[in-house]
């Protein structure tokens, strides 16, 4: 486990406003450039609520770290903006 200014690093996925976001940034080509994805798993759920939530983006960036890092954003800004009281 490790901190970052974002959250926290557990077993490779970001633990944030529990909430953990897997960064899946992926290449379509061998050489080519990488797609941002990101799982967002619940670490508690209700009976109405889906326990998680994935999305894929449609531009790429030249490097997987990069990618994952816009992942991560993206999903917090998601769970910020999604997430019940």
């Amino acid at each position: 486990m490790r901190a970052s200014s974002s959250g926290v690093t557990v077993n490779n996925n970001l633990l944030y406003k529990n909430y953990f976001i897997g960064c899946e940034s992926f290449q379509r080509e061998k050489h080519g450039s990488w797609v941002p994805q990101y799982t967002i798993t619940r670490q508690v759920t209700e009976a109405n609520d889906f326990p998680s939530h994935q999305y894929q983006f449609s531009h790429t960036l030249p490097t997987k770290n990069e990618a994952d890092r816009y992942a991560a954003q993206k999903a917090q800004e998601w769970i910020d903006k999604n997430q019940k009281p």
